[in-house]
């Protein structure tokens, strides 16, 4: 007997649903699916920079020095584990620039749809780490490490287990792949090869959503690094790492600007029309934003381990490891995709 469905609908692998599962899919474009997958992860991006912006602000509060040395650690810990999901989660806007050329392709959008869940771990680790501080000052060691741990399992199940088990019961089995789609069923079905140069309106829509992935980002820890200014516990810090604050806001700032540039570029120099230089440029400036964003980010994160150490070795080193992660993730790795993609 002739196979009669859809070619799109074979390759996807929707086929193998159950007949009433099939009912309410739609097999979506490519360019759809990537713009979703954007999406999604600016979605997580929103999540969490008010998280990140407050952990930063608690270390100069007045109460941070009557914790405990280990909730002063865990809470420090907490942080980079948020920076680094914050770091995965902008990866998307360098590698489409610098790998994919502004290009849209099955590649793309699996590695976006692996890095998502693999984003949400540290996120969720570092969600537990919060609740057991807030816990100790509430309910003491052991009711801390029960909200930590509940919050943990909280997490790990609304962000993965859900879908997990409902993938599975869909697609009529057990499949790893569903938790971590590392290739993915449907994906590896696609033609992974598949690459589209997309019309100039979508490019220039794309670079203008992975510039508002971004700008969150700094515009909240912007903000919350001029609180920390007048702030009691920013008063009694040395000299030195308050000029280092300062630096980190001002590289922030640089980076806010900078986001901020192509809206305003693409009005007032194009008219709002579209143009493939105005693609070119945004996706430059988004670039070095980053690298501004990196340094500043960075550079606070020195001051927070100084706040909770009172060691500048060890200060250093974990700020320059995280922006060792920053940039050889955002811009190592994606030039070696690029060299050898």
């Amino acid at each position: 007997m002739v196979n009669r469905r859809p070619a799109a609908v074979r390759a996807s692998g929707l086929c193998n649903l159950p007949r009433n599962a099939r009912n309410y899919i739609r097999v979506a474009e490519l360019k759809d699916r990537i713009e979703n997958v954007l999406n999604e992860a600016r979605i997580l991006i929103l999540g969490g920079q008010v998280l990140i912006g407050v952990n930063y602000r608690s270390f100069f509060e007045d109460d941070f020095t009557r914790l405990g040395a280990f909730s002063q650690n865990v809470l420090a810990i907490g942080l980079g584990l948020m920076l680094v999901s914050l770091g995965l989660l902008m990866l998307p806007a360098p590698y489409h620039h610098l790998v994919e050329r502004h290009r849209i392709s099955e590649a793309f959008h699996a590695m976006v749809s692996r890095l998502l869940p693999l984003a949400l771990l540290p996120f969720a680790v570092a969600l537990a780490a919060d609740l057991y501080v807030a816990g100790e000052k509430t309910f003491g060691s052991r009711g801390a490490a029960l909200a930590g741990i509940l919050g943990l399992i909280t997490a790990l199940v609304c962000w993965s287990g859900l879908e997990f088990s409902k993938g599975a019961r869909r697609a009529g089995g057990f499949r790893w792949s569903r938790l971590f789609p590392w290739g993915g069923d449907q994906v590896a079905n696609r033609k992974k090869g598949e690459s589209q140069d997309p019309k100039l309106t979508d490019k220039v829509k794309e670079v203008l959503v992975e510039t508002r992935m971004v700008l969150p980002g700094a515009q909240a820890l912007l903000g919350f690094q001029f609180i920390i200014v007048l702030m009691h516990g920013f008063d009694a810090m040395p000299a030195t790492l308050k000029y280092i604050h300062f630096a980190s806001l001002a590289a922030i700032a640089v980076s806010t600007i900078l986001l901020m540039v192509p809206a305003a570029y693409h009005r007032i120099v194009y008219l709002g029309e579209d143009s493939e230089q105005f693609v070119l440029q945004a996706g430059r400036l988004l670039l070095g934003a980053m690298v501004f964003l990196g340094l500043g980010v960075s550079g606070d994160f020195l001051v927070v381990c100084h706040r909770v150490t009172g060691s500048t070795r060890i200060s250093i080193l974990a700020a320059a490891a995280l922006l060792a992660f920053f940039y050889g993730l955002w811009f190592g790795w994606t030039n070696y995709k690029r060299r050898t993609g």
